[in-house]
């Protein structure tokens, strides 16, 4: 079992960080006796033992915050994980990244390792939002980026997903296309993925689980193969209707691209396109991709700089979601 640290027992007695480290210290004067006594009870039944780094906690004498990324191989990885270091740096935090590879098991235990590091808080960038782990966490000393749960206890994130791609599909149905597709990953309950494809549902008005199509993600090469042929379908039987794609993420995007090319199509002359996520590459392609831009680097300065005020000031709130403005780029791609 690993061993609780000091923000685990602030969380289970529903006080703050500063109140256990007061506890633990023996400043019992501003302090209530019921409060005292529910420490003492859910100490002694956690057989809860302190050490340094817990006592220092609530002193801002621990500088250490832990980070755990979801896929750092992801394009949008990078630049989140440029915006912490930089607000750690300039604050004299040290960080301790860890990367789950996109398995929610390796996510556990890189978690389950920083909190046996008792790092002072985290930054979550996760594969499954969902998951049971995260009930451990205080909102006192947790930031969470990118995903947001069905039901936010931990201050999140995240860029205008939905409104976004409502805005770009807006763009595309006044070039008068006669039939649009939503190329994704399978939106396997992630929460980026469903609200950009929701977004894209608004602006059509197509029925829910139309005008889907899946690209795999990290699957056997049939399934590649599949979406191929999926893709070739969808052109050859056009029968003179103007297409459009708008892929949910880069990745998606260069897959998409790829099929094409296998079936000797171009964009925009045989079909249009556009994407979530702009990237320096694209600008070389000719024609320019339109696309939504996000600011990835500034969701990493609002988690880091959020999580740095909230272990200064060791205040009990309520979680929210951030949303960080998105800007659409349109160019002649469609």
């Amino acid at each position: 079992m690993e061993k609780l640290t000091i923000s685990d027992i602030a969380s289970l007695a529903n006080v703050s960080i500063a109140t256990v480290s007061n506890y633990l210290n023996g400043n019992y004067q501003k302090m209530s006796a019921k409060t005292r006594k529910h420490l003492a009870e859910i100490i002694s039944q956690t057989n809860y033992r302190p050490n340094g780094t817990a006592r220092n906690l609530a002193k801002n004498e621990n500088k250490t915050i832990g980070v755990s990324i979801a896929d750092i191989t992801n394009p949008f990885t990078s630049p989140i994980m440029s915006g912490i270091y930089e607000v750690c740096d300039q604050f004299g935090l040290k960080v301790l990244f860890t990367n789950a590879d996109n398995n929610p098991q390796n996510e556990i235990n890189n978690i389950l390792r920083l909190k046996s590091e008792n790092v002072a808080g985290f930054i979550i960038d996760p594969v499954n939002v969902n998951s049971s782990i995260f009930k451990s966490f205080s909102n006192n000393t947790t930031v969470i980026v990118d995903r947001q749960s069905q039901h936010p206890e931990i201050d999140t994130i995240v860029t205008d997903n939905s409104k976004s791609v409502y805005k770009m599909i807006q763009e595309m149905l006044k070039k008068g296309y006669d039939e649009l597709y939503f190329v994704s990953w399978p939106l396997d309950a992630v929460s980026t993925r469903i609200l950009r494809y929701q977004g894209f549902l608004d602006a059509t008005n197509y029925p829910v689980g139309t005008h889907l199509i899946t690209v795999p993600h990290l699957g056997e090469q049939k399934l590649y193969d599949d979406f191929n042929k999926q893709i070739n379908t969808i052109m050859k039987d056009r029968n003179g209707k103007k297409v459009g794609f708008f892929c949910m993420n880069a990745q998606v995007f260069i897959r998409l691209v790829k099929a094409m090319q296998l079936g000797g199509y171009n964009y925009p002359a045989d079909y249009g396109l556009a994407t979530y996520e702009e990237f320096d590459w694209m600008k070389l392609l000719r024609p320019s991709i339109s696309c939504i831009q996000q600011d990835s680097k500034k969701i990493g300065i609002e988690a880091a700089t959020l999580l740095k005020d909230k272990l200064e000031k060791q205040i009990t709130r309520t979680a929210e979601i951030k949303v960080v403005p998105t800007k659409l780029i349109i160019n002649g791609s469609f």
